[in-house]
């Protein structure tokens, strides 16, 4: 159980002592090797069992863990100093967002982003084996996971998404007539690309080589974006094989399947970033019709611009609910968040098995810039508003003030947890919300909301996600009957319950248990010395009690 050697190996780096490991390394002592010894060969087990394509190298685990150390760092820890299983899930999250614009599936699904009751290993089942997902299972349930555990789980997942990325490749081949060990020319290669990404943006994690033509066919109109994304395939194909210069595998004369492997990967780890620049645009036109700086759309604004030909916008009231996109903070003013709606499943284009490429939530930027400047889980409301006021976004501009109902917000906020502000938070989420509306959503409260792609919502409704022109107009006009008739009162968006990510424990290190050592010490000390005069103060007591009996006597 090659696996069962990773976790336990990296659980026990720091320490580098213990129980012998089991299989290949049965007679070796953790306990006699060093750190270095250890990982070298645990790293050669891995790739023993994965074969030499294996993405958990040395050198990718370090670049991983430079990705995690700072929201790491800034997680609530257990006794044992490591994350339990809602804190390994969202930094599992975090790092698949800012490493290659990727939402594993289900790391934080159905809206349920604080405080999740899915366990991760739930998560990951389909995915990796399941003794695999025992061994973290035990391993959560002991001490947790520490980063080399984490950055371990994140290697072997990249692992995953690259085998994946392979055999849709291998049935592109196949549908296509071609072998692995014939090279492949200038023309041939985008064709196979060209058909690679049909399946790919199509979101069909699987695909039989007799169902690749259809889907290629449909792609072209289905798909508006379908011309930019073969530019951009190009592009890829061309920025690679030119910096192959000199590979065999990328020789004049054709390209192989692990040079065209390479491109295709390339084109996964770019696609992320590249495919947000529609997002943006969804934004831009969003932001252009919003309401009085809300970071809010009126509905007839946004069906005003479906009507107008922006079709993106035209999902009916029911969805928009499911998705968390729906205000009515101002009942007699309905509309929708900006930042919840660009960040709906409804806007999340390609996709696997393992995950979707969806619109990047430009908050996870911020956060990890106050993730890395605090490096604690909590931080106090002067040095929160310090760095906010700090920090700019894509439309907010700073240095800033911040407003006073802002500041006394955080310190609502900082009040309700004794005094600090856990940053991982749904208390705090909403304070981003209102200081960064347009670009972190709004947090709802667990069970409140479901977002679903809209395929998803159909099957489970029976109505469809979006609504025809004829349908906006019935509905605008409906609301304007409304608009006519008494004021409804105002809410304010903001509510006022909690919800963590994790708990928050205060782990006590050595420098505090020498503190407690010298507090009881000192304790005693002042103890000693008070029973000492206690005592002293009884002798004299007693001696002056006993003076005049002698001095009777003595007079007698």
């Amino acid at each position: 159980m090659v696996f069962a050697l990773i976790i336990a190996a990296f659980a026990l780096c720091a320490e580098v002592q213990g129980n012998a490991f089991k299989g290949n390394l049965r007679a070796a002592s953790v306990g006699s090797m060093s750190v270095a010894q250890l990982r070298a060969t645990v790293l050669e087990e891995v790739t023993n069992a994965l074969g030499n394509s294996s993405r958990v190298t040395e050198q990718r685990l370090a670049s991983i863990e430079d990705v995690l150390r700072p929201t790491y760092a800034a997680m609530p820890k257990n006794e044992h100093g490591n994350l339990d299983d809602a804190s390994a899930r969202y930094v599992l999250h975090r790092l698949f967002v800012q490493r290659h614009a990727m939402y594993i599936k289900g790391l934080e699904s159905g809206g349920q982003a604080f405080a999740n009751q899915v366990q991760m290993t739930e998560v990951l089942e389909d995915h990796i084996p399941g003794f695999v997902l025992s061994l973290f299972e035990e391993r959560l349930k002991e001490k947790g996971l520490g980063m080399k555990d984490m950055a371990v789980l994140a290697a072997t997942v990249e692992h995953l998404i690259h085998d994946e990325a392979l055999g849709r490749l291998e049935v592109v081949y196949q549908a296509h007539n071609r072998f692995k060990d014939q090279r492949v020319g200038e023309f041939d290669i985008q064709e196979l690309i060209d058909t690679y990404m049909a399946i790919f943006v199509a979101g069909r994690a699987s695909i039989s080589s007799a169902e690749v033509a259809a889907q290629v066919a449909q792609i072209a109109s289905n798909y508006p974006g379908w011309h930019d994304t073969q530019k951009f395939a190009q592009q890829v194909r061309t920025t690679v094989v030119a910096s192959k210069a000199g590979d065999a595998d990328f020789a004049p004369d054709g390209l192989s399947f692990k040079a065209v492997t390479e491109i295709v990967e390339e084109i996964g780890e770019r696609y992320g970033r590249w495919q947000d620049s529609e997002c943006k645009d969804l934004k831009r036109l969003l932001v252009e019709s919003e309401h009085e700086g809300s970071g809010r759309v009126l509905i007839q604004d946004f069906y005003g611009s479906a009507l107008s030909g922006n079709w993106q916008f035209s999902e009916s009231v029911g969805y928009l609910k499911e998705l968390g996109a729906w205000d009515e903070s101002d009942p007699s003013k309905p509309g929708v968040l900006i930042a919840n709606y660009v960040n709906s499943p409804s806007n999340c284009l390609a996709s696997s098995s393992i995950y979707s490429v969806c619109c990047i939530n430009e908050c996870e930027a911020l956060m990890g810039h106050l993730e890395h400047q605090i490096a604690e889980p909590e931080a106090s409301p002067e040095q929160l508003a310090e760095l906010v006021s700090k920090m700019p976004s894509a439309t907010v501009v700073a240095p800033r003030s911040l407003s006073a109902e802002l500041q006394e917000r955080l310190r609502e906020v900082a009040a309700h947890h004794g005094g600090k502000v856990p940053l991982h938070g749904r208390l705090f989420a909403q304070w981003l919300h209102h200081a960064y509306p347009r670009e972190c959503p709004y947090p709802h409260i667990n069970g409140t909301v479901n977002p679903m792609k809209p395929r998803e919502w159909t099957a489970v409704s029976g109505e469809t996600s979006t609504l025809s022109s004829f349908q906006m107009r019935n509905f605008l006009s409906e609301q304007d009957a409304k608009a006519d008739a008494a004021p409804l009162m105002r809410r304010e968006r903001w509510v006022s319950e909690e919800q963590l990510v994790a708990k928050h424990r205060k782990v006590e290190g050595t420098r505090s248990w020498i503190r407690m050592a010298a507090l009881i010490v000192a304790m005693g000390s002042a103890s000693m010395a008070l029973l000492r005069a206690f005592q002293e103060s009884v002798a004299k007591g007693q001696q002056s009690m006993l003076l005049p009996t002698v001095n009777k006597h003595h007079a007698c």
